[in-house]
């Protein structure tokens, strides 16, 4: 009688050990690069963390960006939006 009652036990150790091993489904798939994101090329390369900013950190291996980065900054909060990355090409940047 006490090897059947420590089965229960046993399968729930066994299910959950095999469920943590397992892809949780409902998860979202992991974010893509490229044009998926925002129809922008260029933004999705640069935007590595996929948080919608584009901070210098993100654009250390662009010195050209880092040079500008403040005048595409507008509002001065130390990222740049989406907005203001499309602004940039307008003219009223430079």
């Amino acid at each position: 009688m006490l090897k059947f009652s420590c089965l229960p036990a046993l399968l729930i150790f066994c299910a959950g050990a095999a469920s943590a091993q397992m892809p949780q489904t409902g998860q979202s798939p992991p974010t893509t690069r490229g044009p998926a994101m925002t129809k922008d090329a260029s933004w999705d390369d640069l935007d590595t963390n996929k948080d919608g900013y584009l901070t210098k950190d993100e654009l250390k291996g662009s010195p050209a960006w880092i040079t500008h980065f403040d005048k595409i900054d507008t509002n001065h909060d130390g990222k740049i939006s989406p907005e203001e990355w499309k602004a940039r090409g307008s003219g009223s940047q430079h």
